[in-house]
């Protein structure tokens, strides 16, 4: 006989777990490596109007009186080698997605920034909360012209007034302040509306599911295949015997013993042979 070898589902078993271990491992993996640089906004909000002032601060670890930070606008690098990168007037064209990296970091988070051009903005920091993260929004007006008179709406329903311009600012959210957000105000004599913005609020088992759907996929895999190395062992067993067969081995086992009962006894005299020999 030949030397044991692994049966080819437990092999094949083997190499899924592997592979699905490998993928769950990949997040923690990837977190050993540098740490990532940070962009900050300057002011915060992700969304501006054209002809603001907007500046971008990349915050890592870098060595002072070095200029190798590297800017990406929509995936092209910029000539800009600096850690803040200041952007005057903004125009449409600076829309985008903006990124950057210092020599001893990865490549940060992306910020959307979405330069639209209008009389009226409602300004945030993010359209994604956590619950239990402090909201704030601000009513914008064009080139920061006097505003008043200033309502803020949730789901077309008024939710502040003021007869000056401030910030509407929730200490912490919940899922009921998700939904649709927009602020009508004054300058001048005209009232304004701004466009609608949408916000997420997300609750804390969104960070439970991160951690819990990985470890659900592992365990499913495994019971697959679990199924198909039990599977595999039923189609290629040997079949158990059926009625007909079973008596078939038995008269075969019959006339075999039988034939060993007399091939070991070669002496015994044959019927009639001793009677030949006395005559």
């Amino acid at each position: 006989m030949g030397g044991l070898g692994v049966p080819q589902p437990f092999a094949t078993t083997s190499s899924i777990l592997l592979w699905v271990t490998l993928l769950c491992l990949a997040p923690a993996i990837r977190s050993s490596g540098p740490p990532r640089a940070e962009l900050c906004l300057d002011p915060p909000w992700i969304n501006v109007l054209r002809g603001d002032n907007v500046t971008l601060t990349c915050d890592g670890f870098q060595n002072p009186g070095q200029d190798s930070i590297e800017w990406l606008h929509n995936g092209s690098v910029l000539s800009i080698h600096q850690d803040s990168y200041f952007i005057p007037a903004i125009n449409m064209e600076d829309s985008g997605e903006y990124q950057c990296r210092t020599e001893h970091t990865a490549l940060s988070s992306s910020v959307q920034l979405q330069v639209s051009s209008d009389w009226l903005l409602l300004q945030v920091e993010r359209l994604e909360f956590m619950e239990g993260d402090t909201m704030t929004l601000r009513c914008h007006s064009w080139r920061s012209k006097p505003l008043h008179k200033v309502t803020y709406y949730h789901n077309d329903k008024p939710l502040k007034y003021e007869f000056q311009s401030f910030n509407y600012v929730v200490p912490k959210v919940n899922y009921t302040h998700s939904g649709s957000y927009s602020c009508t105000g004054v300058m001048g004599h005209i009232s304004h509306l701004s466009a609608t913005v949408v916000i997420t609020v997300k609750g804390e088992n969104h960070r439970t599911v991160n951690v819990i759907v990985p470890i659900l996929i592992l365990v499913v895999v495994m019971a697959i295949s679990a199924a198909a190395v039990l599977y595999y062992y039923k189609r290629h067993k040997k079949p158990a015997h059926t009625p007909d067969e079973i008596g078939r081995i038995e008269v075969e086992n019959s006339m075999s013993y039988s034939l060993l009962k007399h091939t070991d006894n070669p002496e015994e005299e044959v019927p009639g042979h001793s009677t030949y020999q006395n005559h």
